[in-house]
């Protein structure tokens, strides 16, 4: 039996997946997971044998609210589709082919709270599609869309919302409480040298390669001392982009791969560092024009972040990540076209968003790095900025594919007041001597 977490005894709301062995089977229960996951805030138990549903149900109790079966053929036994579905109290989703569904009818007859799903259209971006259908049932079983209308609600309600149904939910990483720190730090405009100082002697391990990364050639201004003191980096870098480059050492280093995932850390971070530098240097170098003057450890934060939702994907829906990124390979798209065309029901900024939230980053980070690619009518300066690095970095070939294409979105261009033409000119000022910086930068953070 493998599980992505149980909510027995936690009050947390659970879902059960019964998932026969096969790859469409496989493709479909990941799929299932990271939607019931993110979108419904369910803690999802995945078996491969249907007798033990019985068993995980009765220990889940009341927490049970919905049941899977993700195989090839109908379920012939009568009195397995009335347990599985609690005699129609739960409902029950039978995720099954076409030509299996049409036999399944004659067997189930009126059997009330089951529902068909077919493997043909589970993909498509119609009313039969698995996201839709489960979506609508579940809605009808008092069970709300967590994501829906994510950007309409007031910060602290969706706070609230995130908190309460999300924290059981291990696959949404908890970050170190000295992040969160230094971040509460940085955005106190009565934060001292000394208690920044203080807070990062807590962690030699941050002090140390904070003087290693400040000699790189991206921090070129602190000059070519060759040892400097903590207090020192921080009086000359100042609070903010000390603290923000503390963060981002701390989170290099902390999230740890699982076994399972063959997840590109490496690349994932010179994508990362690298939207982060470019970001600063569009920032600092005055290459475009932003409405309002933004806050480094913000937008670093931002840019260093934005795509922390891959992360996720990558971590712990492995499978599902390469699918994506296999599509990618194939027809040349970047990783946000691939997941509209796969369904979109819970794509990598939403991941990230929820994250954000979850780790009380701030609503503006949060929003950006939840809107980096779909920016809206009226996208904020840290999401023009965000959005920009992030496909500028892709095109110097820091992707997390080395040729992953870029695609700005005109509302942005707009914003910033740029042209088409604009961008060469920024790749080609951005590219000189950028790749090993950042690559350089990443090796003294790790």
């Amino acid at each position: 039996m493998t599980t992505s977490g149980s909510a027995y005894g936690t009050g947390q709301q659970s879902g059960l997946i019964v998932q026969q062995e096969g790859k469409p089977q496989q493709v479909l229960a990941k799929f299932l997971n990271l939607m019931l996951n993110y979108q419904c805030g369910l803690t999802i138990t995945v078996i491969q044998e249907l007798d033990q549903a019985a068993e995980i149900l009765l220990q889940e109790g009341t927490a049970a609210r919905c049941v899977f079966v993700v195989q090839n053929n109908p379920l012939s036994n009568e009195h397995t589709l009335d347990s599985l579905g609690h005699n129609g109290a739960l409902p029950l989703f039978l995720v099954l082919p076409q030509s299996a569904i049409e036999r399944q009818r004659g067997i189930v007859g009126e059997r009330l709270s089951i529902y068909y799903c077919p493997w043909e259209t589970a993909f498509a971006s119609a009313e039969s599609s698995l996201q839709t259908i489960v979506s609508d049932v579940l809605e009808d079983h008092g069970i709300g869309n967590l994501i829906q209308d994510i950007d309409k609600v007031p910060y602290a309600v969706l706070q609230q919302r995130v908190e309460r149904r999300l924290k059981n939910l291990n696959t949404l990483p908890t970050l170190p409480e000295i992040i969160v720190r230094i971040m509460c730090l940085v955005s106190d405009p009565k934060t001292t040298t000394e208690q920044l100082e203080q807070l990062l002697c807590r962690d030699p391990a941050i002090v140390m390669k904070l003087q290693q990364v400040v000699k790189s050639p991206v921090f070129a201004d602190i000059g070519r001392k060759s040892s400097w003191s903590l207090n020192a980096i921080i009086v000359r870098l100042g609070l903010k982009k000390v603290g923000a480059i503390a963060q981002q050492i701390k989170l290099v280093n902390s999230l740890v791969k699982p076994q399972e995932s063959a997840f590109d850390m490496r690349r994932f971070w010179e994508h990362s560092v690298g939207c982060a530098v470019i970001a600063d240097k569009l920032v600092t170098g005055k290459m475009i024009v932003l409405e309002t003057k933004l806050e480094f450890n913000d937008y670093w934060i931002s840019a260093l972040l934005h795509d922390v939702g891959k992360l996720v994907l990558g971590f712990f829906y492995w499978d599902w990540f390469a699918r994506v990124v296999e599509q990618m390979e194939k027809g040349g798209l970047d990783f946000c076209t691939v997941e509209n065309k796969l369904g979109d029901m819970v794509n990598h900024e939403r991941v990230g968003q929820l994250l954000m939230i979850n780790a009380n980053m701030g609503e503006d980070i949060a929003h950006a790095v939840g809107s980096h690619h779909t920016v809206g009518d009226d996208p904020s300066p840290l999401s023009c900025l965000t959005h920009m690095a992030d496909n500028l970095c892709k095109e110097i070939g820091l992707g997390y594919l080395p040729e992953e294409p870029s695609r700005y979105d005109p509302r942005v261009m707009k914003k910033l007041k740029l042209v088409d033409g604009n961008i060469p000119v920024l790749r080609e000022a951005l590219a000189e001597d950028i790749l090993e910086e950042v690559k350089n930068m990443v090796d003294q953070c790790l």
